[in-house]
């Protein structure tokens, strides 16, 4: 009877964690797509000027900092534009809640530089999904002109 105790307890020891059902969090590199869904400030701007979506590429290094280039683009009757920008967060996890905060930069065809500081937060429904919500303090260089405005945003991320 004593090699069952012991061979039970040596299981129960190495698949602890397994067994009683408990997820450990992710502290490793690891790789998302994500969107942004809902701009409130693109709903400002007059049909002529069509404004995109931004699609990122999330790069969690590791638990505290996360790095997200992003691409967008914009085509009708009226205009074409190509924007590519990148931000890098740091991060703090709550539970199943992520706290960002950084800087985004962009570029776009138009030769408009972009500067954002950047508050967020996300929320992981599965390991795989999350939703959050992003604000942002947008300072636009165009032609030595200045000009700023608020953004908040709507983001999905899907991680691999």
């Amino acid at each position: 009877m004593r090699p069952r105790t012991l061979l039970f307890l040596s299981i129960i020891s190495l698949f602890g964690n397994h067994l009683m059902g408990q997820e450990e969090k992710d502290s490793e590199f690891k790789i998302g797509l994500g969107a942004s869904l809902f701009n409130i400030a693109d709903y400002e701007w007059d049909y002529e000027s069509s404004r995109s979506n931004d699609i990122y590429i999330t790069i969690d290094l590791n638990d505290k900092f996360r790095i997200e280039p992003s691409i967008g683009f914009a085509l009708s009757n009226y205009t074409e534009s190509f924007t590519a920008g990148i931000g890098g967060f740091g991060k703090s996890m709550i539970s199943d809640f992520n706290l960002l905060y950084g800087l985004r930069l962009a570029y776009n065809s138009n030769e408009i530089l972009t500067v954002a500081p950047t508050v967020a937060g996300e929320y992981y429904f599965i390991k795989h999904f999350s939703i959050g919500c992003e604000v942002q303090l947008r300072g636009l260089i165009y032609e030595g002109e200045l000009a700023a405005y608020t953004r908040s945003s709507l983001l999905v991320r899907f991680y691999f």
